[in-house]
């Protein structure tokens, strides 16, 4: 018998898929339980609609894509290096979640239930990335952050594979933030 942990896990997996397939408005109480194997009575004793599945995969989702990101961000070595392999793992985060036909939709920091998370993840990853970058002795590390940001999101929204990204956003942040530091 699976736990209750185990059970919501297979049920915010089921549901991301359904998401990134047919969108939030086509994804329906009894699409997620059949694809979490469930009976629809199960589902409704962990959910009590598709928004709160929604809302709990909404942060779920985020939690995963904020650790990916403040891991390097955290870690030792050169900043450089640091906020590299940091906004690396942001921008492939969002290329996986980009090639499902409604990433726009899902992204929207405008979504009733998907934008709230998504902006507070913004901001987070953004003062992250502004605290580290002024704990490296970077001058102007608020705009600089900023900019690292807008580039970086720019970069991998016309990168063509995830192989791009690790090279074209090492070398932004070298030619960036290595002239800023002392």
């Amino acid at each position: 018998m699976l736990g209750p942990n185990i059970k919501r896990k297979i049920i915010l997996e089921s549901a991301e898929g359904l998401i990134l397939k047919h969108g939030p408005s086509k994804t329906s109480m009894e699409a997620i339980a059949r694809a979490a194997g469930i009976a629809k009575p199960t589902l409704y004793a962990y959910y009590p609609d598709k928004e709160a599945v929604f809302t709990d995969l909404a942060d779920r989702l985020v939690a995963g894509w904020r650790e990916a990101f403040l891991s390097p961000l955290s870690g030792d070595g050169d900043i450089v290096v640091r906020a590299g392999a940091a906004l690396t793992a942001k921008s492939k985060a969002g290329m996986r979640l980009a090639a499902s036909p409604h990433a726009t939709e899902i992204t929207d920091p405008q979504h009733r239930i998907f934008g709230p998370p998504i902006r507070r993840y913004e901001d987070d990853v953004a003062a992250a990335l502004e605290a580290a970058l002024a704990a490296a002795g970077a001058t102007r590390a608020r705009l600089l952050a900023q900019l690292l940001m807008a580039c970086s999101a720019g970069i991998g929204h016309k990168a063509q594979s995830p192989a791009e990204l690790g090279p074209a956003l090492r070398l932004l942040c070298e030619r960036l933030i290595r002239p800023e530091l002392p």
